[in-house]
């Protein structure tokens, strides 16, 4: 994977080119990644979805939580990965734990385990290994770390105990890579910029490059060619912060 910046302004915002070897297209960031269902878009339908402009319609991001109790990883892994069984060939998916409809964090069910998700089939564990089965079945394009998302209102002790489980996560999953996919780490620690910061010093001495964002939120990237990691993925946010909060939560990270 490469990127290279186009242009930059005096503050933190910048615009670039992102190019991926898994993908024909070059994508101009800050870019549009459409969310998904079980893989397609929710608003448009799959004999449709070639009739959108290329690339800016090819970033999409799947959540693999929405595949429990239906398709299986190896029902999954057999057709070839998410790309041969939708028929999407030259689409571009982005894997993320969780959405913001469907699959939704739940902090109090979390364990050192694991992290808990609120689905249509009812309240799941993910452990590391099983969601690394995931990635593994599905071979997204890339994907973000496992993460303890936790909201706005919990105590400092429970900001930091969502950094460290992240952490452990994130060691886990590097650990039980099986996919030539471009891993982002998590970065999490509620509304705390100290355990925020703290969590994104620890990511990067994994050898984490660069940031961008979305709802989430997924980073703009850049590595180097054969690098596994591609950059970080902000999570926690949505959970009940104000606007003038996450300005600065974002920017505790950001240091661009």
């Amino acid at each position: 994977m490469k990127f290279s910046v186009k242009t930059w302004s005096n503050g933190k915002a910048r615009a670039g080119v992102l190019q991926l070897s898994s993908s024909p297209y070059s994508i101009e960031t800050p870019a549009l990644v459409l969310t998904t269902r079980k893989g397609l878009p929710v608003f448009i339908p799959p004999d449709h979805l070639p009739s959108l402009p290329l690339p800016d319609s090819s970033l999409l991001q799947v959540c693999p939580v929405h595949f429990l109790g239906c398709v299986s990883n190896q029902t999954i892994s057999d057709t070839g990965g998410l790309h041969q069984m939708l028929g999407l060939h030259d689409r571009i998916f982005t894997a993320v734990p969780r959405d913001s409809i469907i699959s939704i964090p739940e902090y109090m069910s979390a364990n050192r385990t694991g992290a808990s998700f609120e689905t249509p089939c009812g309240r799941c564990l993910i452990k590391p290994a099983e969601y690394m089965e995931m990635i593994s079945s599905m071979r997204p394009n890339m994907w973000a770390t496992l993460s303890d998302e936790v909201p706005a209102w919990v105590s400092q002790k429970r900001n930091g105990i969502s950094v460290d489980r992240t952490l452990r996560w994130l060691d886990d999953c590097i650990t039980l890579n099986l996919t030539n996919a471009i891993i982002f780490g998590s970065i999490v620690g509620g509304s705390s910029i100290e355990e925020r910061q703290r969590c994104a010093q620890e990511v990067a001495k994994r050898n984490v490059s660069d940031f961008e964002t979305m709802e989430g939120l997924l980073l703009e990237t850049f590595s180097e060619d054969g690098e596994a990691f591609g950059g970080y993925w902000i999570g926690g946010f949505g959970f009940g912060e104000s606007m003038d909060e996450r300005t600065a939560l974002l920017s505790a990270v950001t240091v661009f």
